[in-house]
């Protein structure tokens, strides 16, 4: 599919929500998505639902929705990375990323699934190898799903990540997983940006998105079978049914939630019967969210443990500190993962 074929049916997707006059955003969010969805789908959705098609093609470089590094072209021949503290903080950041992957024997797929460019994100080329903090996260995360759960779940697979932004685990795993489904579940105008980002990625690949979902009564698995790419706003989550999924992931976004919203994820039929579960996140959510939830909330004894770990690749950023200087800054509470098997009756 061409790009501007993905951006048609973009924005054909936009006038059905406007039409059916879908509530795109939940209440009582935390205070960080309760700006940013009312903020930042102005940035690349206009009034009468098309796209602002320059930003668009340059979401990860203006970081539309979520944030990532660097944000500025990190090449030693821009003369600001030889003097800004916080930008030589960033690029010793990315380089311990990359160490982190090199350890845990990662390698191979850093090398193998550079930097998308859709998006037109900044990134950091070094040692052979292109990259940016978060391309490296979810480098990591694929590596380690594939040591843990890649084992035992074989190849036609259901996948749902829940809060799963524009879609860079999506896009890993549909690479080394041909035959699997991946459902991506997030605010409707996140899932703008995953249409693009993975339409384009895969310009082959069948997406179901509002248009599809909208006039069915519940999404099983046979109906999810039918398409490489699912994508599912969140009030469209209680039509998916037990039995749909065999495996959830979730990285940061459920500690990003207060507990109703949590709650309404991790009590819902397709989570409940998933056999899989595969989540990085932090430990304690406040003070950084207005949430109270901690590690002892999330359903871990459900499942039998296959790994559980402190997450080394999410513990710190740096600042910047005077003018050449950087400072290390730690994120106020660590990240635990965790990969388990539901037992089976």
């Amino acid at each position: 599919m061409r790009e501007a074929d993905i951006i048609q049916a973009i924005e054909e997707t936009l006038r059905l929500q406007k039409e059916a006059t879908v509530k795109a955003s939940p209440q009582d969010l935390d205070s960080k998505w309760c700006f940013l969805v009312s903020s930042e789908p102005k940035r690349f959705i206009n009034d009468d639902c098309t796209t602002k098609k320059e930003i668009l093609r340059n979401f990860r470089k203006y970081t539309v929705f979520v944030p990532d590094e660097p944000t500025y072209n990190p090449s030693l021949l821009n003369p600001r990375n030889l003097v800004s503290g916080r930008r030589r903080g960033i690029r010793k950041l990315l380089k311990e990323c990359m160490g982190v992957i090199r350890e845990q024997g990662y390698d191979s797929y850093l090398k193998k699934y550079p930097c998308s460019p859709v998006g037109n994100p900044y990134t950091l080329t070094y040692d052979g190898r292109t990259f940016n903090y978060r391309w490296t996260k979810h480098i990591y995360s694929l590596g380690l799903f594939n040591k843990t759960i890649g084992t035992k779940i074989g190849n036609s697979f259901v996948h749902l990540d829940v809060g799963s932004s524009y879609g860079i685990f999506s896009y890993l795993l549909k690479n080394e997983y041909p035959k699997m489904t991946t459902v991506l579940l997030d605010f409707p105008e996140q899932l703008i940006l995953s249409h693009y980002f993975l339409g384009c990625s895969f310009p082959k690949a069948k997406i179901a998105s509002f248009k599809e979902l909208q006039g069915i009564e519940s999404i099983d698995r046979n109906f999810l079978k039918q398409y490489d790419i699912v994508l599912i706003p969140w009030f469209f989550y209680p039509k998916l049914k037990a039995g749909s999924i065999d495996l959830v992931t979730n990285f940061a976004s459920f500690g990003e939630m207060k507990k109703k919203w949590f709650e309404y994820y991790v009590k819902s039929e397709p989570f409940l019967s998933a056999r899989y579960l595969f989540t990085e996140n932090r430990f304690q959510s406040a003070p950084t969210y207005d949430s109270e939830l901690t590690i002892l909330d999330y359903p871990l004894h459900d499942f039998n443990k296959i790994h559980f770990q402190i997450c080394p690749i999410f513990s710190h950023t740096y600042s910047g500190k005077y003018f050449f200087m950087s400072e290390k800054v730690y994120f106020s509470s660590q990240y635990f993962e965790f990969a388990g098997e539901r037992p089976q009756k």
